[in-house]
């Protein structure tokens, strides 16, 4: 069942705190009558999500949000814009209050030829802010002050994903729609190393979703080949950071995945399809642990694991799509499938000794049980011999 559903479609989702999820979606400037609207919602509780601060962000469609790991500020990405935007404490009950604007400006316009924003993160513990967009280019600016350290403008294509070292360290990933991904130095702006992906063959790769793990130590990417066809497979690939060379992988073929999350302490990571369905597997080993198919009418936009208050260690999967829904999942429930597999099997192994035996005593290299059963003239033998005995 959906923990919330609200009145636009779900294009963006961050963890504010470990108790506090923030949403962003909307219809754009068309005159849809769908508006344009940031949330922030309380996971708290077996009822669900409660809303607590709500932001409408007017005619400008908000496509990525991002929280800061030390205040509770979150930022933006509204069309070619950035909005800060500051969640004071709840002081009533009786209405929701608004997000507070932070910046003297209203926004904070990432390039003259950037249209729309479509990603953000801060890095080194919140001191720098990292926007990627449809310009090429990737844009680093100084917290909070938002001065622009440096405008990268080394890639080809695109640039729709980012993602920061989690450890403090002044390192980012970026990938494009094209087949780039690279590691970039925060402070100097320069490119540290390309990411590559080779399967052995000339088909050429995108890095569709790319995350570090929480220690920073590998680093995961959802690789799928650009022309995609239906016997295509998506790739999901873990990295060694320390090498980037590739640590375990795994597949799914026929299904292009979309969306990456990996859990706070490294052991889970979830990834959804464009087809509504979602996979949980071990992280470390990249082993299906969960399938949970249909679970969204239409694509799944974002994936988040988050605290469970209710159980140390454990972790509960929020998922979001443009069918306004948001879901929350239990990833530690075994998959059924694996079950139904293993009695099959079972059932199977079960029938071939059965085979095996019936084909032995057919080709008399074992006796048949009639064999072991004793005689009539032994059993009256054994009769009197009892008689007597009497």
């Amino acid at each position: 069942m959906p923990a919330c559903t609200v009145d636009y479609p779900i294009y963006g989702m961050c963890q504010l705190d470990g108790i506090r999820v923030a949403l962003c979606g909307g219809g754009g400037s068309m005159k849809s009558g769908v508006p344009n609207i940031v949330e922030v919602y309380d996971i708290r509780g077996g009822k669900g999500m409660t809303l607590t601060h709500r932001y409408d962000c007017g005619d400008g469609a908000p496509t990525c949000v991002a929280a800061h790991p030390g205040d509770p500020t979150l930022v933006v990405g509204i069309d070619h814009n950035i909005q800060i935007l500051e969640v004071e404490p709840d002081k009533t009950e009786k209405e929701i209050p608004s997000l507070k604007k932070t910046l003297e400006r209203d926004v904070v316009r990432i390039s003259e030829d950037c249209e729309i924003v479509k990603g953000i993160t801060f890095c080194c513990f919140g001191e720098k802010l990292v926007t990627v967009g449809e310009d090429n280019a990737i844009c680093i600016w100084e917290y909070p002050s938002m001065t622009k350290r440096w405008r990268i403008t080394q890639h080809l294509s695109e640039v729709t994903q980012v993602t920061a070292h989690p450890n403090g360290e002044p390192e980012i990933v970026t990938a494009t729609r094209g087949s780039e991904c690279a590691l970039w130095d925060v402070e100097t702006g320069e490119k540290i190393q390309q990411i590559r992906y080779d399967d052995g063959t000339n088909t050429k790769f995108r890095f569709r979703c790319i995350r570090y793990s929480a220690t920073g130590d590998y680093f995961y990417a959802l690789v799928l080949p650009i022309a995609w066809t239906p016997s295509s497979s998506s790739n999901i690939i873990r990295y060694s950071t320390d090498s980037w060379t590739i640590n375990t992988k795994t597949y799914i073929r026929g299904e292009p995945l979309a969306e990456l999350a990996i859990s706070q302490d490294d052991s889970l990571l979830a990834t959804a399809s464009s087809n509504g369905h979602i996979y949980i597997y071990d992280a470390p080993s990249l082993s299906i642990r969960r399938r949970m198919f249909d679970v969204h009418g239409l694509f799944v936009t974002g994936l988040c694991f988050m605290p469970d208050e209710h159980c140390a260690g454990s972790f509960k999967l929020l998922s979001i799509s443009a069918d306004k829904d948001c879901k929350i999942h239990n990833p530690h429930i075994a998959d059924p499938i694996r079950f139904l597999k293993g009695i099959m099997y079972l059932c199977l192994l079960v029938l071939l000794v059965y085979i095996i035996l019936n084909v032995l005593q057919a080709c008399e290299l074992i006796p048949h049980l009639d064999d072991f059963e004793p005689s009539e003239d032994a059993t009256v033998q054994h009769h009197h011999e009892h008689h007597r005995e009497l």
